[in-house]
């Protein structure tokens, strides 16, 4: 079993956010509404869920998928910083964690060991079904499968 260590860290940060959402806000002197709490703790429970499926054993489909995901969690926090000023910082600090997570993720993907083709589970079936369906999810999942063996 290959644990990534990154998931364990994304699984803290994610918790934090989960149990802790006014600590985190306070943090980033982000506006305290109800609005940012529940926001910060739906981002906090995306986090667990993408820690538990891929924190094990991912293939590379499955760290292409991630790569996408955190990819479009920053971009859409960006576009939170840009369009209100009261949530600017909170939402520049999210696209930046945001951006390094999907980074480590396309590092993990360049570096991916192999996978035999009998390693196949129902999140890699789906990451290959949506990927190709989202925006430069294509090439994501060309970089996936060369991966393979």
């Amino acid at each position: 079993m290959t644990l990534r260590w990154i998931e364990v860290g994304r699984g803290a940060w994610g918790a934090a956010l989960l149990l802790a959402p006014r600590r985190a806000l306070r943090a980033t002197h982000a506006t305290l509404d109800t609005t940012s709490v529940n926001v910060t703790r739906v981002l906090g429970a995306r986090q667990l869920a993408q820690a538990a499926l891929s924190g094990v054993n991912p293939s590379p489909e499955v760290l292409a998928t991630g790569v996408w995901v955190d990819a479009a969690h920053s971009a859409t926090a960006i576009a939170l910083a840009v369009t209100d000023h009261r949530r600017a910082r909170a939402g520049l600090v999210d696209a930046a964690v945001a951006a390094v997570w999907a980074g480590i993720g396309a590092r993990d993907l360049s570096h991916a060991e192999p996978t035999a083709p009998g390693h196949d589970r129902i999140r890699d079936r789906l990451a290959r079904l949506v990927l190709p369906r989202l925006p430069g999810g294509s090439a994501l999942l060309r970089r996936a499968r060369r991966r393979r063996t």
